[in-house]
């Protein structure tokens, strides 16, 4: 066992790095078995985009070190000759390419919250500029009622001034 911190962290990091590396290699390894009971299956069309599918996973796990790039090409090559005994250009046009994956947001907490915040103000001033309307139409409707208030307060003085008058 390491006596030395960094050494302990090193051991923790190799450990995980092993179980990612160990978990991709399986994964290689179903796809290409994918492959072959395709064609044991006889079918064309799946052994096709199963062969894509490995050569896919094969060239990610090479770009990442996973496996070296010449024997990630050397099993591409190996699993396209396999596909191609029994895949027809049929096959091939009949392809479909995958819809690709929608990346979910990760790990930025900051721009998160900014977001979040910004949506939160965005929404706030909205309310606040539907209650300042609201409260200038109440505003100008009292203005209204006293002015017609004070209309008539003034055509009653002038029936009692009239009245008076006589």
């Amino acid at each position: 066992m390491a006596n030395i911190k960094s050494q302990k962290k090193r051991n923790i990091t190799n450990e995980k790095a092993h179980q990612r590396n160990k978990a991709c290699k399986s994964e290689l390894k179903t796809a290409v078995r994918r492959v072959r009971e395709a064609v044991a299956a006889g079918n064309g069309a799946e052994a096709y985009a199963a062969a894509l599918a490995a050569s896919r996973l094969l060239d990610k796990a090479a770009s990442k070190g996973i496996i070296h790039k010449n024997q990630a090409a050397n099993r591409k090559s190996g699993v396209m000759q396999l596909a191609n005994t029994i895949v027809t250009d049929a096959d091939r046009a009949a392809y479909v390419k995958p819809e690709p994956k929608k990346q979910e947001t990760t790990g930025n907490k900051k721009a998160a919250k900014k977001a979040e915040r910004k949506a939160a103000l965005a929404a706030a001033s909205a309310e606040k500029a539907k209650r300042r309307e609201k409260q200038l139409k109440e505003e100008a409707a009292a203005k209204a009622r006293k002015a017609k208030e004070a209309e008539e307060a003034a055509k009653a003085e002038a029936a009692e001034a009239e009245e008076a008058a006589e």
